[in-house]
């Protein structure tokens, strides 16, 4: 009669059964920063995209236009002055070219930050202006991926590019008590965008 052997691993099964795991970690987890990445980078291009689409059209329109950001949905548009009569509101451009945007999955806005507000928003809707007279509401935008990266966007006034800090970066002039900052880190501008944006 033959004995049954044990149940059980020997602890040669378990030690490559851990090294199996350890390779596949190995692998796996810098893709997944590599994925985040390239959805903030990405994020960060469309948005930079549509802020000069909105500096430039409100110009060539001669028409104030915003951008609207929904802080809980995760997602902004452009949006038109339509006047009738004595009264005026802010509706959504209808075209193919400036749809409303979702972020990718694994980036978020943090907050907005704009002169005509009180205080930094960190959730609700905001928005930020553009005039026909070719000038843009400075605004700054903190976006921040699942991987902990973060950005801060800063809106020029006077052209409507974007500035990048790899940072997050509080501009105390923008928003009286908005905290105190550098403006120092890398930057780059949508005008001449450096490497990855």
């Amino acid at each position: 009669m033959c004995k049954s052997r044990a149940k059980g691993f020997t602890l040669l099964e378990m030690m490559v059964v851990i090294i199996i795991i350890g390779t596949i970690m190995a692998i796996a987890i810098p893709r997944m920063n590599d994925m985040f990445e390239v959805n903030l980078k990405s994020a960060i291009r469309k948005l930079g995209g549509a802020i000069q689409y909105a500096f430039n059209e409100s110009v060539i329109k001669q028409t104030p236009l915003r951008l609207n950001f929904d802080l809980v949905q995760q997602e902004y548009w452009i949006s038109y002055l339509s006047v009738s009569g004595e009264t005026g509101e802010f509706l959504e451009i209808p075209s193919d070219l400036v749809q409303r945007q979702q972020l990718p999955d694994g980036v978020s806005f943090m907050d907005v930050i704009t002169p005509h507000d009180i205080e930094k928003k960190t959730e609700g809707d905001v928005f930020i202006n553009f005039y026909p007279t070719g000038f843009a509401e400075k605004g700054v935008i903190h976006m921040t991926s699942n991987d902990g990266r973060q950005f801060t966007l800063l809106v020029k006034s006077l052209t409507g590019d974007i500035t990048v800090y790899d940072r997050y970066i509080d501009f105390v002039d923008l928003v009286p008590g908005a905290g105190s900052g550098s403006s120092s880190g890398s930057s780059i501008s949508t005008g001449s965008p450096a490497s990855g944006f």
